[in-house]
């Protein structure tokens, strides 16, 4: 009777361990079911653009066709060259590009910023970052009709900079976003500063500044026209802006010597490639050597890097406290912005953005508006490609 009680318990005992492990791969498949359904919900995000359009992306991105040009620049400068797959068009590398990004000159161009939407979907990107213009025409909506997320990150202010680059961090996620995040933090910290530095100035304290693109050997290519980015900076670091006094509307304008010669100037800045060219013609040309900006040698080139820190770029946020220095150096002296300021401050960009470390020539010649070796470059196409 004991042997069969025993055998009788043994055989309940093996049910129940049965019945237990038959109840624990039940749990076992749920659980791999809801996990599987949670990373498979976690594949995709939405991010708003600047347009306000909702665009889902992959979670994890890992490439990017660019077709404005010079946000190429800001995703070399931020560290994320290597998801860039193709660009609008070459024309953006100097020698400052290959300086952070090396492999610059090896990203695919497409021939502009509306290449068919067919050879786009053959690089299969995780988004695209549209032109502006792109909006407008319906391009990023033939996009989006065959399944290719386009992003709007348009700029052309440090508001809409703001805007623009909170949206890249979120669309990239990760370090980037980190990054961003350091990025617009640092350019409200240095719009307010420069806004409360430049408060209390009269108008007599304001420099009447005239602005020179340097993208050809013209010394009547300006910026004009309200509210372009070159007007924010020189006002909020304590200028007053000549080109907004022209009757023109378009953002970069031809003018006249006549119209230039009437406002006088008191301050001068020439930007990119030809700056170098132009402030010599500045100093010998008939009726330019005799303005005062000229007379008083307050002619500044602005230092320019993989992109011109006066345009539209991550690198602009530099140009506020260099603004402030050359427009109001009494007051930047004040305040610690001196030349060795803006040296440490070159070298602890490149270095917190791209990862880079600069010697404190290399940042004395980006100052200058020189390549890393020093030299003077000179480069149309990478020129004309900054008007993009």
């Amino acid at each position: 009777m004991k042997k069969i009680t025993a055998l009788a318990l043994t055989l309940c005992l093996c049910l129940f361990m049965v019945a237990g492990c038959g109840n624990n791969d039940a749990a076992t498949s749920s659980s791999s079911t809801e996990t599987s359904a949670a990373s498979e919900s976690s594949t995709e995000k939405t991010v708003t653009d600047v347009s306000g359009r909702e665009v889902t992306i992959p979670s994890d991105v890992t490439s990017i066709v660019n077709l404005w040009p010079s946000y190429t620049a800001s995703l070399y400068v931020l560290g994320a060259g290597d998801l860039v797959k193709a660009q609008a068009q070459s024309g953006l590398v100097n020698s400052w590009t290959e300086f952070f990004y090396p492999k610059a000159a090896d990203v695919p161009a497409l021939g502009g910023t509306t290449p068919s939407v067919e050879e786009i979907a053959k690089l299969d990107p995780d988004f695209v970052i549209v032109h502006p213009s792109s909006i407008a025409s319906g391009y990023a909506d033939q996009l989006a009709e065959v399944g290719i997320p386009a992003l709007d990150l348009s700029l052309d202010s440090y508001d809409s900079m703001i805007d623009s680059y909170t949206v890249l961090g979120s669309a990239l996620g990760g370090e980037y976003q980190e990054k961003t995040d350091k990025l617009t933090t640092l350019i409200k910290e240095k719009l307010d500063r420069a806004n409360e530095l430049t408060a209390d100035l009269s108008d007599e304290d304001k420099p009447v500044v005239y602005y020179i693109t340097g993208m050809s050997d013209s010394l009547t290519s300006t910026a004009a026209g309200e509210g372009t980015m070159q007007q924010s900076w020189v006002e909020t670091c304590g200028g007053t802006y000549a080109p907004a006094q022209l009757e023109v509307s378009e953002n970069t304008q031809e003018v006249t010597a006549e119209e230039v010669f009437a406002i006088n100037p008191d301050v001068i800045f020439v930007g990119n490639t030809y700056q170098h060219k132009l402030v010599e013609e500045l100093k010998t040309m008939d009726g330019w050597k005799d303005l005062n900006a000229v007379k008083n040698n307050r002619v500044y080139t602005i230092p320019y890097g993989c992109f011109g820190w006066d345009r539209y770029g991550m690198e602009s946020t530099l140009l506020i406290d260099y603004a402030l220095y050359c427009l109001q150096p009494e007051i930047a002296e004040e305040n610690g912005i001196d030349h060795d300021y803006l040296v440490s401050e070159v070298i602890a960009f490149y270095k917190t953005f791209n990862g880079t470390e600069m010697t404190e020539e290399q940042a004395e010649n980006m100052l200058n508006g020189l390549t890393p070796d020093g030299a003077v470059e000179l480069d149309e196409t990478a020129a004309q490609g900054q008007q993009q």
